[in-house]
């Protein structure tokens, strides 16, 4: 299936664009597209544990199951003053 990765902040910065589509299993959990940027862009490894996640503009966990045509949003802490 297809899904289209929108990366916020600092993951926009260490995967080096705002948006990329990926292909991935049917059903996979958004846990599984994180593994494989990770494998992909290292460097994004130190935001990993700070992450939120929303499909479709919805929060979820990393467990939550994507499906085709899905929009997976990576958003880092915001901070502001």
């Amino acid at each position: 299936m297809r899904i289209e990765v929108l990366l916020f902040a600092s993951a926009r910065e260490a995967v080096g664009t705002a948006q990329r589509t990926m292909e991935v299993p049917e059903g996979a959990a958004v846990s599984r597209v994180l593994d494989l940027l990770l494998e992909q862009h290292p460097e994004l490894v130190p935001a990993r544990r700070s992450l939120r996640f929303a499909v479709n503009e919805d929060f979820v966990d990393a467990a939550a199951a994507l499906h085709d045509g899905d929009r997976l949003a990576l958003l880092p802490p915001v901070s502001g003053g």
